[in-house]
């Protein structure tokens, strides 16, 4: 199994992108948190606290793939040094405005800024997998060591942002953030040699579509896991807190993503048997059931055990969904491809965290956890009814739009 990875990880310029393109995106699994912690620290409820995360991740959704379509165009060096500024101005305003007391409107509108200018690492960094294996069976093994990397920045980052949050103050752990995305993104931007060829707009590239009916479908699935997501982090974090042990927040995180770490590590090393549309079928399947038990948990013992077993069936599903991306669009517009299913995580989120800081509120900490399961139901059923479209879509030309 490490055969495979290390034979991809040995390609000129990868360790360093990999390397820059997890510092990079480390935020993004201490943003969110650090949102809903410092929201609660000040006073509001996980309602408001919900709600301003969903404003985060929202405007990441509707704004970030114009900036993923720009560094298409322009290429990584020059697109993302701009964007990265303008993502620390309104997180350090964000962090500002909440501590001073100021209305949630204003602290809303600098995470509007701050998301919808956060340029998508994960996104950058698989396209310069894609330029560089395009066509090889390695190529899977390069989209599994991100979605690895994904694991153990969630692994890393819910404890990391908790502790800065708790022993030194919110605003100190959200300004980490900023100083984590800073140094990150600069570094994957120095890196030329690896970074896709810009695509210049041409007649012809005008009218190349990616939207294809395969990729609705897929970037539904991810909507409807975007929602999980959301519910999942908002909901740990009012029930550990209900239970007595808020400090154990990024711990029972962190368990989640070893589960999913373990089964990315051996799925991404395999090669299947079954079809790709058959394989998202089934992790999607295998997802949906495994979390039904995370609503029933009243401990910390048996939530612990519960979302080191639901975060089992997320690498599967991922690593696949990108992989499906890979074959259906353009490799000219893969980044902005890219982001729009990202987007689409974070529609999901958007969605889940404040529905279930809702349910927290009015019925039970638990109760968020019905959120994670409905989102799970769903994304299993898209990913079973896409079957067909997508069989066809890989077979030969599916239509799109631009």
């Amino acid at each position: 199994m490490l055969s495979t990875y290390t034979e991809v990880l040995r390609r000129p310029g990868v360790v360093a992108f990999v390397t820059a393109g997890f510092v990079g995106r480390l935020p993004i699994s201490m943003i969110p948190l650090g949102i809903v912690l410092m929201v609660t620290a000040y006073g509001s409820n996980f309602a408001v606290a919900g709600a301003l995360s969903a404003v985060y991740a929202l405007s990441a959704a509707v704004l970030g793939p114009w900036g993923a379509r720009w560094m298409d165009r322009r290429g990584q060096a020059a697109a993302a040094p701009p964007l990265l500024a303008l993502q620390v101005m309104g997180l350090l305003s964000f962090a500002a405005l909440v501590s001073t007391g100021r209305s949630p409107a204003l602290a809303a509108a600098a995470l509007v800024v701050a998301g919808g200018c956060t340029p998508n690492i994960g996104s950058m960094v698989r396209a310069r997998w894609a330029a560089m294996l395009n066509g090889e069976p390695g190529l899977r093994s390069g989209f599994a060591v991100e979605g690895i990397i994904d694991e153990v920045i969630f692994i890393v980052g819910p404890p990391l942002v908790t502790v800065v949050a708790l022993r030194l103050s919110e605003p100190w752990a959200l300004a980490l953030c900023a100083a984590l995305a800073t140094v990150g993104g600069l570094w994957l931007a120095a890196q030329r040699a690896t970074q896709p060829a810009p695509r210049r707009r041409t007649a012809g590239s005008a009218r190349q579509g990616f939207v294809s009916r395969g990729f609705v479908l897929v970037t539904a699935a991810l909507a409807a896991m975007g929602a999980m997501f959301g519910a999942f982090e908002v909901t740990t974090v009012a029930l550990t807190r209900e239970l007595g042990h808020e400090g154990a927040t990024g711990l029972v995180l962190a368990l989640y993503a070893i589960g999913s770490l373990v089964t990315g590590l051996i799925f991404g090393a395999r090669h299947a048997v079954a079809s790709v549309p058959v394989q998202f079928a089934v992790a999607g399947v295998v997802l949906a059931v495994i979390v039904l038990p995370l609503p029933l948990v009243t401990s910390l013992p048996a939530l612990a055990v519960a979302a080191c077993v639901a975060g089992m069936g997320v690498s599967p599903l991922l690593i696949m969904a990108v992989g499906l991306v890979e074959r259906l669009v353009p490799a000219a517009r893969l980044t902005e491809a890219l982001t729009v299913t990202t987007s689409g995580l974070a529609v999901g989120l958007a969605v889940g965290a404040p529905v279930a800081g809702h349910l927290i509120d009015t019925v039970s900490a638990s109760a968020g956890y019905l959120v994670v399961v409905g989102g799970a139901a769903v994304a299993g059923l898209v990913s079973v009814a896409s079957m067909p479209v997508l069989r066809r879509s890989l077979a030969g030309p599916d239509e799109s739009t631009p």
